[in-house]
């Protein structure tokens, strides 16, 4: 049962990565105040309850990377809400975990999670434009 929860996790997160890296975002960067009054909408707090009730209230970083199950009551956004606001309340894009994890999942909160932040890098390069610079030869013209 342990595999089959851990499997359905990893899914889960290669899913809404696959699924968004396939459709680009131009970006919108939201204000603190708009993010505080999405965090007390009524379409957030059902959507949240809904993805505790999906993931029976069980750490999904937890599952995934110690092989562990223990409670989470934290509902984390697996790309980040500043990254993609069009993902906000979207179900595909959440998961539960421990405050403690999600403390550790953001740089903001005390230093970030190394896998996390490995995987935030990777996926940052790979959208990175790589440019070759090119000079005019001065001997041709």
């Amino acid at each position: 049962m342990l595999e089959q929860l851990k499997q359905t996790a990893i899914d889960r997160q290669q899913l809404i990565t696959t699924w968004a890296d396939s459709h680009p975002y131009m970006g919108y960067d939201p204000t603190e105040k708009e993010i505080q009054t999405f965090y007390r909408s009524k379409p957030w707090l059902a959507v949240r309850q809904q993805v505790l009730n999906r993931d029976n209230y069980i750490d999904q970083f937890e599952l995934v990377e110690n092989d562990r199950i223990i409670p989470g009551n934290t509902v984390h956004h697996i790309i980040p809400l500043r990254e993609r606001w069009d993902l906000r309340a979207d179900i595909r894009n959440l998961e539960v975990i421990s405050r403690s994890n999600h403390n550790r999942e953001h740089p903001e909160r005390n230093g970030g999670s190394v896998v996390r932040t490995e995987y935030e890098t990777k996926r940052r390069n790979a959208k990175l434009v790589r440019a070759v610079k090119i000079k005019t030869n001065d001997e041709l013209i």
